[in-house]
């Protein structure tokens, strides 16, 4: 009876399910596992009646066909992703995605989801378990030497980076000025417009007000003329030089002229007239002031409003101080212009003073200002104080006329800042940046460098000029002051030149100049030292690359990842490995993220995608589908007994 045999089929069949169960339950930790499923198809049919169509008359009969069993058609890979597993170990790795990473015996490749690799004696990439090599991109064994040594580079350049202040201080010399300008002064000056003869009477009275001071009497006597209705000129000089202070009085040409001691704007005359005696003389009652200008090297010191009575030759002025570089100074002016004496003027007494303070220059300004100032920046010791002699006629108010510092002496703002370069032999050596601000938008850098160190062949770096928007703009030194230094390193024979990189002219990429804090220093360079592996590790690509003592990573090898049209249908070689059948396609042998292959993950291993309540519901299934095949066979016995029953 064929319903025994459709049992026997079926047991058979559902036997197999059983078996694909069983698999993966006992896969279920093996890493990069791909759950299997069994699928059944039904057996040859046996045709009692074929059938046959419809007609005019009657309906169509469908075929009279009995089914001889089941038998297992197919069993099909779940090629869904696992979920991940971390490891901790850089040489686990997972694909998250397609593709198979690819091994060998060295007679064939062979392929696997398992990335549980380690490094054996010979530094060879292999397969835990199996021993097979891991093959690269270019399909050779992947070798890493783990006593490579990472060559040294010599520092060839040095980014620049941060902030300059914009206000920092620009370099200045020492400058000391007058407290006052020196000037120029004119005398208040009445001249008479008679001439002599004058008639005057005995006891005539002249009042006259001298620089704003207290009015003087004057007061003809007959007894002070030969004839005081007939006086003379030089007469009435004598009077009026005689009884009144502050001014002179005298004669030109028969006529009287009057002059204040005082030269400047304070310089006045003031003449009241009671008696007629300052018209007969014809000088004038209106207030006459003297004036001042600046004061030039060819003023008279006798002219500077200042005076406190003209100098006479022989007189002495007394300078003394410092100089720019701290040297007492002390020499003395002697008015004149005889014989061992200095001169008369403001620009004689200059003159004198410049001759006497080394590293500095004394000069008159526009205004009449005198200017001393030190010829080099920086802080000074500059100090300068001129006195008169005690024993002089004439004299000057020093005291209003003094010096005082109004720039005082600056090197500049400067900031350092400090990089570790590397040699040509991969010794390290530490080099000292100094910015010094020269202008408003311009710094120098120099280098410094201790003496055991080596010698500094070109230190500096002159004119690192920025834009008024506080962009970087050019290196405008040239020579020995471009953008690069170049040291000599004790023991080696040949310099070595370091450009310094300050950034993209007009941009914002490397040295700026802004207003607030100065913040500018080197931030990197090229060079490194010589290193060793240290560790390893593992990009998405599966690039492995070597990390190095001296903080390099280094690109060492590429593994190779392969894809199938169709990955199912690769067959099973055991150990986690997979080969290639007629039914897979070739291999399309490649790298990670590449075409269709996914990313290779590190420190991971891809658990297997069994998924356990599935497989359990299968399995109760697979053994509800074999009782009740064996009840089919046990019933087909029992008709089978009842047949043979009959015959007794």
């Amino acid at each position: 009876m064929s319903s025994l045999f459709a049992g026997v089929s079926g047991l058979r069949a559902h036997q197999g399910m059983l078996d694909v169960v069983g698999n993966n339950l006992a896969n279920i930790n093996t890493p990069g596992y791909k759950a299997a499923r069994a699928t059944f198809a039904d057996l040859i049919s046996e045709t009692v009646d074929s059938g046959r169509g419809p007609t005019d008359a009657t309906g169509g009969v469908n075929p009279i066909q009995k089914g001889l069993g089941a038998r297992l058609s197919a069993i099909s890979k779940d090629l869904s992703q696992g979920s991940f597993q971390s490891t901790g170990r850089t040489l686990d790795m997972g694909i998250e995605g397609e593709g198979y990473f690819v091994v060998s015996d060295g007679r064939q490749n062979l392929y696997t989801r398992a990335g549980t690799f380690d490094l054996d004696p010979d530094n060879n990439l292999v397969m835990l378990g199996s021993g097979m090599r891991v093959q690269s991109r270019d399909g050779s064994d992947v070798n890493i030497d783990l006593d490579e040594t990472f060559p040294a580079e010599p520092t060839s350049r040095i980014d620049m980076g941060g902030n300059l202040s914009a206000g920092a201080e620009v370099p200045a010399a020492e400058e000391l000025t007058s407290i006052l300008p020196f000037q120029a002064g004119s005398r208040a000056s009445i001249g008479g417009t008679n001439a002599e003869p004058f008639a005057f009477t005995d006891g005539d009275t002249l009042a006259v007000t001298i620089d704003g001071g207290a009015p003087q009497n004057v007061v003809l006597n007959a007894a002070d003329f030969g004839a005081i209705g007939a006086a003379t000129a030089a007469e009435v000089a004598n009077v009026l030089n005689t009884q009144l202070t502050g001014i002179n009085a005298t004669v030109a040409g028969g006529q009287v002229t009057i002059t204040s001691d005082q030269p400047g704007s304070t310089s006045s005359i003031d003449i009241d007239d009671p008696d007629g005696v300052a018209a007969t003389l014809g000088l004038s009652t209106s207030l006459t002031l003297g004036s001042s200008v600046a004061a030039t090297a060819a003023t008279p010191l006798n002219d500077v409003p200042q005076t406190l009575g003209a100098y006479v030759a022989g007189d002495e002025i007394n300078l003394t101080g410092t100089d720019a570089s701290g040297t007492p100074v002390s020499a003395t002016f002697i008015y004149g212009t005889g014989p061992g004496q200095n001169g008369t003027t403001l620009g004689d007494l200059t003159t004198f003073v410049d001759s006497n303070l080394p590293n500095s220059n004394v000069s008159i300004q526009g205004d009449g200002t005198i200017a001393i100032t030190a010829n080099a920046n920086g802080s000074s010791a500059l100090s300068v104080s001129l006195t008169d002699s005690s024993s002089n006629t004439g004299g000057l108010a020093w005291s209003s006329l003094g010096f005082a510092e109004t720039t005082p002496g600056s090197d500049g703002a400067t900031s350092r800042t400090a990089i570790e370069v590397i040699d040509g032999q991969g010794e390290a050596h530490t080099v000292e940046l100094v910015f010094n601000k020269v202008s408003g938008n311009s710094w120098d850098v120099s280098v410094e460098l201790p003496d055991s160190d080596g010698a500094i062949v070109d230190g500096e770096v002159r004119n690192v000029q920025f834009r008024g928007d506080g962009a970087f703009d050019t290196v405008a030194g040239i020579g020995l002051g471009d953008a690069s230094i170049e040291i000599t390193w004790a023991g080696q024979a040949l310099s070595q030149r370091i450009d310094l990189d300050f950034g993209t002219p007009g941009g914002f990429d490397g040295v700026t100049q802004f207003g607030g804090a100065t913040t500018a220093g080197a931030t990197d360079q090229d060079g490194v030292r010589a290193g060793s592996i240290a560790s390893l590790s593992v990009s998405s690509d599966g690039t492995i690359q070597g990390i190095y003592t001296n903080g390099q990573i280094q690109d060492l090898v590429q593994l190779q990842v392969a894809t199938f049209s169709n990955p199912g249908g690769l067959s099973q070689a055991g150990d986690n490995l997979l080969a290639v059948s007629t039914n897979s396609g070739p291999p399309n042998a490649g790298v990670a993220q590449a075409g269709r292959a996914g990313k290779i993950v590190s420190g991971v291993l891809e658990n297997s995608n069994v998924d356990i309540a599935q497989e359990f519901t299968r399995l109760i299934t697979a053994q509800r589908g074999f009782q009740v095949n064996s009840r089919t066979i046990t019933t087909t016995d029992e008709l089978l007994q009842e047949l043979a029953n009959l015959v007794r």
